[in-house]
């Protein structure tokens, strides 16, 4: 299969390890005990349900605004509750 041009890869701005809170755990299948924030969050974004976005909101709330409007895949309900955390 042959592409055409270059293929545009969105860099990561945390790309820092953390600890994965047990909740998350099936999110990061290919993780152990530690993860990149990024990774963290945008799965949590991507796959979790209310209560998980909240848990992660809270427990990064700039860095998961970043990541919530940075990905295109991101639901647009996920970023409506996202900037309605942040602007109250």
């Amino acid at each position: 299969m042959k592409t055409r041009g270059k293929v545009q890869r969105i860099k990561w701005n945390y790309s820092n390890f953390v600890k994965i809170p047990s909740e998350f755990k099936p999110y990061l299948w290919e993780y152990e005990k530690t993860a990149p924030l990024e990774i963290l969050i945008l799965r949590v974004l991507t796959y979790g349900n209310f209560e998980e976005l909240k848990k992660i909101y809270s427990l990064y709330p700039e860095e998961t605004y970043k990541i919530a409007f940075k990905y295109p895949e991101i639901k647009r309900g996920v970023k409506f509750w996202i900037k309605k955390w942040r602007n109250s």
